[in-house]
């Protein structure tokens, strides 16, 4: 029995902060007092379904207030950034052997206010106040052979361009929607023009992301890393496949990422849309391809960075002899700045940004786009963040200014009134 006691006592000792009083409180059954201890503690803890797969819960909460000014109407909003959505994740990991290990993915995101869905006539967003599965996977890992993922997951070029070198990731990001919204261009006299998003990206099976994955029900292959290079394919969503191959590396003093990909959508379902075609009959299968590379350089004693992505994406079923559409869209993007702790809270990072679209076809039968035969759009960007280490926070401003044009079947071209967004907001991480 006394050895018993002090067992438990000790394992005490090591999880939980012992006070004297406490200490003080035991009686000649120390047993019984430190059994109704650990019932304590468990009731205000995280449990797990078994003691043979781990429990990790992280996440972060990433709101901001967006000011922006369409030429003739300016507001201000508060919004859930979507660059790095609002979310908690619970990540399971078990070990098999030596060389075999698996694990799962749980990962929701919540929204109250959508930055990617805001317009000028509504402030909280389309899909407002949700929680939506982001992820939901199961793995198999070994050492030598690499990992295999099943479930809604990224697929192997998601994040692709978005590998930043720098800080900046949780607000600036090649995918502008998620900064900037669902506002209308404004003609010169006020008009309403075409929706930016669609500026960016057309009415393609993943609209403004050009070059760039998104997460589906896949099944993914990850190689394991050899002398930095990963490898790695997923096939899903009846059907879409796609391969990346990513390196990242540090020498001399400078960190360097590179990504490379390519990805292809046959889907056999002829209720989807097309991927720029007409939206009604929907007749043809998606016959889509998009590619996409990016390069980051970061000089870690000055902070000096500079990183850069292309893309372009390619809709087979566009038929320009016959209906005069455009079947290819492209992106491109370049990052520069500088990133280095100014001040003891953590490090600062300071960047200017680049970015321009040329979109094919938008046909008509959307209700909130304006038809196009192609389209040109033009950002540049000024943005700053400021790490907090001791919360493990980031605050942070970004400044971005629009301008574009579009073609229309009759070959007239229309200019648009400038955009200017203004965001500022924060993320905490836990």
């Amino acid at each position: 029995m006394k050895a018993k006691c002090i067992g438990v006592a000790l394992l005490l000792a090591a999880s939980t902060a012992w006070t004297p009083a406490f200490a003080a409180d035991l009686g000649g059954d120390c047993c019984a007092d430190l059994e109704e201890r650990v019932a304590e503690l468990e009731a205000t803890t995280a449990r797990k379904g078994n003691r043979k797969v781990s429990l990790t819960v992280s996440g972060w909460v990433n709101e901001a207030v967006l000011f922006w000014d369409d030429g003739f109407e300016t507001n201000t909003y508060q919004v859930t950034n979507m660059v790095a959505q609002t979310r908690f994740r619970l990540v399971g990991s078990a070990k098999i052997s030596a060389d075999w290990s698996a694990g799962y993915l749980i990962e929701l995101g919540i929204t109250g206010s959508r930055s990617d869905s805001a317009t000028a006539d509504l402030d909280d967003g389309s899909g407002g106040n949700a929680v939506g599965v982001r992820h939901s996977a199961w793995y198999l890992k070994s050492k030598t052979l690499g990992k295999v993922t099943v479930g809604q997951f990224s697929t192997a070029t998601d994040g692709l361009l978005d590998a930043h070198v720098a800080n900046i990731g949780h607000f600036m990001g090649e995918n502008s929607p998620a900064m900037v919204g669902a506002f209308n261009l404004r003609t010169a006299g006020g008009g309403t023009g075409p929706q930016l998003r669609n500026m960016m990206g057309g009415n393609s099976t993943d609209s403004a992301q050009i070059g760039e994955g998104n997460r589906m029900n896949v099944v993914r292959y990850d190689s394991p890393a050899l002398a930095g290079f990963t490898l790695s394919a997923s096939w899903g969503e009846d059907d879409q496949w796609d391969v990346a191959l990513r390196y990242a590396g540090e020498f001399s003093g400078f960190k360097l990422a590179a990504n490379v990909g390519y990805q292809e959508w046959r889907d056999g379902n002829n209720s989807e849309r097309n991927c720029f075609g007409p939206v009604a009959p929907k007749t043809r299968d998606q016959d889509c391809q998009q590619f996409g590379v990016f390069g980051g350089l970061l000089h870690a004693p000055t902070g000096l960075f500079v990183e850069g992505g292309y893309g372009i994406r390619w809709d087979d079923n566009a038929e320009p002899a016959l209906l005069g559409e455009d079947d290819s869209s492209t992106q491109w993007f370049v990052i520069a700045g500088i990133e280095q702790k100014f001040f003891p809270i953590g490090k600062t990072t300071v960047f200017g940004g680049y970015q321009e679209w040329n979109v094919g076809s938008s046909p008509a039968g959307y209700a909130a786009d304006v038809p196009f035969l192609n389209a040109n759009l033009r950002a540049w960007s000024l943005g700053i963040n400021q790490q907090i280490d001791a919360a493990a926070m980031d605050l942070y401003l970004l400044y971005r200014n629009y301008d574009g044009d579009s073609t229309n079947g009759a070959g007239v071209t229309t200019e648009y009134e400038n955009f200017h967004q203004l965001m500022g907001g924060g993320r905490i991480q836990f």
